[in-house]
């Protein structure tokens, strides 16, 4: 006993003081347990001891140094085993070796001292665990394997790990199987982020959740970042926060990616998208359609309107239409236009689409529209085109057709229900005798057609003065079976009148107008074929295709239906048509035949002619065989009056040489001037003779002493005539009438027919016409000799708006005012000429 306990005793003394040698022993060993360990992580590793054979003392030499990385451990302990009981109870650990530097060394030791103690069994066993705390590094390895101790008090003494064998009580050498701590970074780990929707301008907010089991050791920094996604997204790095001002440039889907990330880099990372939305705008089209005449400009206004107003201003364009030509729209203003032109393609009815955009990105799902689009009916009607005749070299004292002509190629043509003209003739040339459907209407089967004139006609207010026809027709009446073929044609005659052409000599080479002429609105109104919309004026136009122009003239007009008939309660008047005046061109008679040769042999005034026109007073006019022909050469003395024995008389003084024939001559122009009923003429040309009518009875005074007057009062007028038998001419004053003149013939001391230019007797400022007016007006004024006139406008507050001056012939004068660029109300002009001013009132109404 007393030996065992010497050699624990001396074992003691080794493990505490010396080192002894050991004997390796393949059964003899003791292992340090390998394992991973987080960063500032506190872990344990197992000792175990394992011995062949029962131990009655262990020693265990252990260095623990970093092999890579700069692992290594903040803090180091040795526990014994809770389970390690039993044996070798007298134990020791000593960490003298332990500076927490690499490398450190640690010794533990388990003896059988103590009475009552065993000594281990054979077999392995865990005896103690390490505690540390691995440092901060993000990888390395710290190794844990045998080593020696040089004791302090006596370096010749080394001691290593060694067994004592129970039975023997001999050293047994013993092997150590290092352990190896590998430092393991924890990957962090992130939270999934929900998909996001937004509208364009609001903020996203959001936030990164990360983890690290690495957290709890204190050690470890999380940070936050954006891998991927707008450039203006945002990621607080400290804590996560996601943060997004949108704008207008970012409708559509995004894709954003985050990641956290540790201290020693590792990285995890989440993707979600983000749906910046964008509110599309909407488009109003008018919903009635459009109606235009071909030749027009058709255009109106869409309007968008925009919920979230953007992301940029709104912009308009055509997105398809099926018309000729080109629709377009203003970007902007969304107005459209199309212009149309008098071509058939053009007629018909037409869908213009347009879409207004807000200019956002388009993607689906997010945001699948940044625009709206409506279409447009444009129904383009065709004009009709009603026609007189004009006739040419109609020869006077006959009857002449006029036909009212549909003039039209338009496919397809307006469909007409009915129309109501008016017309105005020359009752002193032409002399109206019937009006008779035209052939299209008898094609089509019309079946209502009339025509009413003088006192049974219906102008205006009352009856139609002398000269103004009105002629109906109804394509169809409710009396009946019988409906109309037709209600229009490409063209065709309407309406056919019949004219006496007068044989009044004055009225050859003239040309006799007949004329369109408007009373009321319904006047040249034309219906449509189902009697809901009346068509009226559009141009007017004269025989040579000028137009008349067409100002805003009161009724009775020629210039067709006045503005005022743009009124409508049910139905809007469409203005579609277009008249074209027509008339009588009334040959000249020389270019029939020469005066004076009544029997046509082409040789004028001999005595055959003078045989056969006593004989057309004898037997009549059966003695001519070319009766237009022969009239027109019977004025022989010019006097506009055929078959007169007066020319009989002319012609024989022809022949026998008393006088010579009269040359085709034009008229002369002769100033008269009516002051207060003296008659007067320019001194430049000598009168032969006056002939005038003077309403009432009246008394005339002869004023030319050298000429002749007689007078006579036929009931209601007096016709007065001033002539000279001896051939006297006159100029100047010629006659007092104290009376109305109504009409007034002169002829030159030659025989040359005369043309009066009547001249103001004094100074004169008429109304202005018309008025009101917009924009333009008319202002006469009248002077009664050459001379400088100022005329100007002046606004009710005195400013002068306007000025016209200049130096003018005696006579009357016009000027035409535009206040296209004045506003609307009361303005007044003025006339200075001479020792003459006068002011008047005028209304410009816009």
């Amino acid at each position: 006993m007393m030996q065992k306990r010497t050699i624990y005793s001396l074992l003691l003394t080794s493990l505490l003081l010396v080192c002894a040698f050991s004997l390796a022993s393949a059964q003899n060993t003791v292992t340090f347990q390998s394992k991973n360990a987080a960063r500032c992580d506190a872990n344990v590793l197992n000792v175990t001891v394992t011995n062949a054979g029962d131990i009655s003392a262990f020693e265990v030499v252990a260095e623990i140094s970093s092999t890579g990385g700069g692992a290594f451990f903040d803090a180091v302990n040795v526990v014994w085993d809770p389970a390690f009981v039993g044996a070798l109870t007298h134990r020791i650990v000593d960490l003298s070796g332990v500076d927490n530097v690499s490398p450190d060394t640690i010794r533990i030791a388990g003896m059988l001292i103590d009475a009552g103690d065993a000594c281990l069994g054979a077999g392995a066993t865990v005896v103690a665990q390490v505690e540390f705390t691995t440092n901060d590094v993000c990888d390395g390895t710290i190794d844990l394997h045998g080593a020696t101790f040089t004791c302090p008090a006596n370096p010749a003494v080394v001691a290593s790990t060694q067994f004592v064998d129970c039975a023997t009580t001999d050293l047994v050498a013993a092997t150590v199987t290092p352990g190896v701590v590998t430092i393991v970074n924890r990957v962090p780990t992130i939270d999934p982020i929900a998909d996001a929707t937004l509208h364009w301008g609001d903020v996203y907010v959001g936030s990164i959740t990360g983890d690290d089991l690495d957290l709890p050791n204190g050690c470890e920094v999380l940070s936050y970042s954006k891998v991927s996604g707008p450039a203006n997204l945002t990621v607080n790095s400290a804590t996560g926060a996601i943060v997004w001002p949108t704008q207008g440039v970012d409708v559509c889907t995004h894709t954003v990616e985050v990641a956290v990330t540790d201290k020693c880099g590792a990285q995890a990372t989440t993707s979600f998208e983000i749906c910046v939305q964008n509110t599309p705008p909407v488009l109003t089209c008018p919903t009635e359609t459009t109606n235009i005449i071909w030749g027009a400009e058709a255009t109106g206004v869409v309007s968008g309107t925009d919920p979230d107003g953007g992301p940029a201003g709104l912009l308009y364009s055509v997105v398809n239409f099926d018309g000729p030509g080109s629709a377009s729209v203003d970007p902007v203003t969304g107005v459209w236009t199309w212009p149309t032109l008098e071509e058939n393609n053009y007629i018909g009815t037409f869908t213009l689409c347009l879409a207004v955009t807000d200019g956002a990105n388009v993607c689906s799902p997010c945001s699948p529209a940044n625009a709206d689009t409506c279409c447009v009916t444009i129904n383009v009607i065709p004009t009709i085109n009603v026609a007189i005749e004009k006739t040419h070299g109609t020869l006077q004292g006959t009857y002449e057709e006029v036909s009212i002509y549909l003039d039209s190629t338009i496919n397809p043509p307006n469909e007409m229900g009915g129309f109501d003209f008016l017309i105005q003739y020359d009752a002193s040339a032409l002399q109206f005798q019937a009006a008779s459907p035209g052939q299209l209407l008898l094609d089509c089967g019309w079946e209502y057609f009339t025509y009413r004139y003088g006192a049974n006609g219906n102008c205006g207010a009352g009856a139609c003065p002398s000269g103004v026809l009105r002629v109906v027709a109804i394509a169809e009446t409710n009396n009946g079976a019988n409906h109309p073929l037709c209600f229009s044609g490409a063209s065709g005659e309407l309406v056919k009148l019949s004219f006496l052409v007068s044989n009044d000599r004055t009225f050859e080479c003239m040309y006799v107008p007949i004329r369109f002429i408007w009373y009321d609105c319904g006047d040249n109104g034309i219906s449509s074929k189902t009697g809901d919309t009346l068509f009226l004026s559009r141009n007017v136009y004269n025989y040579d295709d000028t137009v008349n122009v067409a100002t805003d003239s009161p009724f009775p007009t020629l210039f067709g239906a006045p503005d005022v008939c743009d009124t409508y309660d049910k139905a809007f008047p469409l203005r579609l048509v277009d008249f074209q005046n027509g008339g009588i061109d009334i040959i000249c008679a020389d270019s029939i035949d020469g005066r004076g040769d009544l029997n046509l042999n082409g040789i004028l005034n001999e005595v055959a002619d003078v045989v056969l026109y006593s004989n057309y007073f004898v037997y009549g006019i059966s003695v001519f065989n070319n009766i237009p022909a022969q009239t027109a050469a019977s004025d022989v003395n010019a006097d506009g009056i055929p078959l007169s024995v007066g020319d009989l008389v002319y012609l024989t003084r022809i022949v026998v040489g008393d006088a010579l024939p009269y040359p085709k001559v034009s008229p002369v122009d002769v100033n008269l001037t009516n002051t207060n009923g003296t008659l007067a003429v320019g001194d430049d040309v000598k009168m032969g003779a006056a002939f005038l009518v003077v309403s009432g009875n009246v008394a005339p005074t002869l004023l030319a002493s050298n000429m002749d007057l007689k007078y006579a009062f036929d009931g209601v007028n007096t016709r007065i005539l001033v002539y000279s038998m001896e051939a006297e001419s006159f100029t100047g004053q010629f006659v007092n009438v104290p009376g109305e003149v109504i009409s007034l013939e002169m002829a030159t001391y030659e025989g040359y027919p005369v043309s009066l230019a009547k001249l103001p007797t004094s100074y004169s400022l008429s109304q202005n016409y018309p008025n009101p007016f917009n924009p333009t007006t008319t202002i006469s004024f009248g002077l009664p000799v050459s001379g400088q006139y100022l005329l100007t406008v002046y606004n009710v507050n005195g400013q002068e708006v306007a000025k016209f001056s200049g130096m003018a012939e005696a006579g009357m004068h016009e000027v035409v005012w535009d206040a296209s660029n004045n506003a609307s109300g009361i303005y007044l002009y003025r006339l200075e000429a001479d020792q003459f001013t006068a002011t008047k009132k005028m209304v410009l109404l816009k």
